[in-house]
């Protein structure tokens, strides 16, 4: 299951975060911004996903490369994803 994030248009620090359920016939939807509450609720959203559907892991990704996101605790649950697809490929 992978959770896509995307930026609300015309906004530098809103975002979009949303997946689609397993069989298909759902999206879950979550609005954060940047900020420490916004990373707790995308946290809280991950979490969420991943134990209702018996999931191991939740990929997390950013829609577009040129999303800057600047809170440190956004960016590290993102640093996070990223360590862990390494060590799953390696």
């Amino acid at each position: 299951m992978t959770v896509t994030v995307r930026r609300v248009e015309k906004s530098d620090h809103e975002y979009f975060a949303y997946a689609k359920s397993i069989c298909g016939k759902a999206t879950y939807f979550l609005y954060f911004t940047d900020d420490i509450w916004g990373a707790v609720v995308l946290h809280n959203f991950v979490e969420m996903l991943r134990r209702f559907f018996e999931k191991e892991r939740v990929k997390l990704k950013l829609q577009d490369t040129t999303i800057q996101l600047k809170n440190e605790y956004l960016l590290s649950i993102f640093k996070e994803e990223q360590a862990l697809e390494k060590s799953s490929v390696n």
